[in-house]
């Protein structure tokens, strides 16, 4: 009997212990990213904490602020005062060639130097008689995407300043922002790989760059990761968004804002506040390129369909659509077995309209660094239906190959890009 009643104690313990338990896992929540568009005047932070909430990341150039919260105290956080619109944290993705890569104890010789179908297709070696990129460290092009491989002998002349926003997290360790998937390598092997005797040349082949890794080394990153990134091109190396106080920070050389931000990434869904940083971007004068997308389908993802932002479709090698590339683009460019540089100082061929908008890329750096050399300042970036030579866009737009319907039609947009036209028109 003694041990029936003991057992029955201790059965009766375990019975209440479990049913207390039980509560404290109901109430849980997983916790999210929210992007948060506030009023930086009346925002309530400690109501956040309150909610369980923890603040990520301040944005310095758009009321924004990312904050990690229970799931289910998301609805609360609505009605938080100062807070305008709450939306969840996104994914965005790299447009992925089919390269196969090396291992990482392969050594690559380094090959003779060739020049890749697409840098001659749009006539980018008829401009370096002209210009090259070079404009003494005023034009600048911001590759945001999985980073570099900084030392390799094609480009590391050209590389001005890697950082990471990978996590919320501003960072210029080299653990940090070396390129771990390849694809951002290959990117700016196609804007600014050198012009020397090995492997290939990119189509502005003494632009600086500022490698800003946005996307991790699976080539997936967050809405706010990018957003983070598109900041930190605006601010530059330095920190500081107008260091002279001129209002200027575009083609200035006392400010080091990228003139360009090239993204060949995207997602399938709207956010406002990435929208916001972008129209922040534009107002200043930076020119915003981004891939299509890869999806055969019948509009650009974003950022790419932003009317502040150009949207690059993909061509192959006889001027056709490539069979991926998303409709309705604003201009095109070669994006089809597109050889370039890759990590471990190796080379690689990939297709995709990530490969197609650092043409695009280059020969917007092509025409500012040119324009500048000339003038002392850089052109506007003017709008989607700009048909005049006053702006990039309508440079692009007026000397692009029209090989669809006649002006822009929705599988080659304006037409392909050419760069010899477009430095001439903006040279007068």
């Amino acid at each position: 009997m003694r041990l029936k009643a003991l057992l029955g104690i201790l059965l009766t313990i375990l019975v209440v212990a479990s049913l207390a338990f039980k509560p404290a896992t109901a109430q849980q929540s997983e916790k999210v990213k929210v992007i948060v568009m506030i009023d930086r005047d009346s925002f309530d932070e400690k109501a956040v904490k309150g909610l369980g909430g923890q603040i990520k990341i301040r944005y310095k150039l758009i009321p924004a602020v990312v904050i990690e919260i229970p799931e289910n105290a998301i609805e609360k956080l609505k009605s938080v005062r100062g807070v305008k619109k709450v939306e969840l944290d996104k994914v965005a993705y790299a447009y992925p060639g089919n390269g196969v890569g090396r291992p990482p104890w392969y050594t690559p010789t380094q090959p003779p130097q060739v020049i890749p179908w697409g840098i001659d297709r749009i006539n980018a070696p008829d401009v370096w008689s002209i210009t090259t990129g070079a404009s003494n460290g005023v034009i600048e092009v911001a590759v945001l995407d999985t980073g570099v491989d900084w030392d390799h002998p094609d480009l590391a002349a050209n590389i001005a300043w890697e950082v990471s926003t990978i996590g919320g997290v501003v960072s210029t360790d080299p653990a940090d922002w070396y390129d771990g998937n390849g694809h951002g390598t290959h990117v700016i092997g196609t804007i600014a790989a050198l012009n020397n005797d090995i492997g290939v040349v990119g189509v502005a082949p003494k632009v600086e760059i500022y490698a800003i890794k946005v996307l991790d080394d699976r080539g997936s990153g967050t809405y706010s990761d990018i957003m983070l990134g598109i900041e930190q091109a605006l601010l530059g190396p330095d920190g500081v968004l107008d260091a002279d106080g001129d209002g200027i920070i575009v083609g200035d050389p006392d400010d080091d804002a990228a003139e360009v931000i090239s993204m060949s990434l995207g997602g399938p869904v709207d956010d406002t506040a990435l929208h916001d940083m972008i129209i922040t971007a534009y107002n200043y004068g930076v020119v915003i390129v981004a891939a299509s997308g890869n999806e055969a389908a019948d509009q650009p993802s974003y950022p790419a369909i932003y009317p502040e932002v150009i949207a690059v479709g993909a061509t192959n090698s006889t001027d056709g659509i490539a069979w991926f590339s998303n409709l309705q683009p604003e201009v095109s460019a070669p994006g089809v077995d597109i050889l370039s540089t890759y990590p471990n100082d190796d080379y690689e061929t990939l297709s995709g309209t990530s490969m197609a908008t650092p043409h695009v890329s280059g020969v917007i750096a092509l025409i500012q660094a040119a324009y500048y050399n000339k003038y002392g300042t850089v052109l506007p970036v003017g709008t989607f239906d700009d048909m005049t030579t006053n702006t990039i866009r309508g440079i692009l737009h007026v000397t692009a190959d029209d090989l669809g319907d006649p002006g822009w039609d929705i599988y080659y947009g304006y037409g392909i890009v050419r760069a010899d036209l477009a430095v001439q028109a903006a040279l007068g």
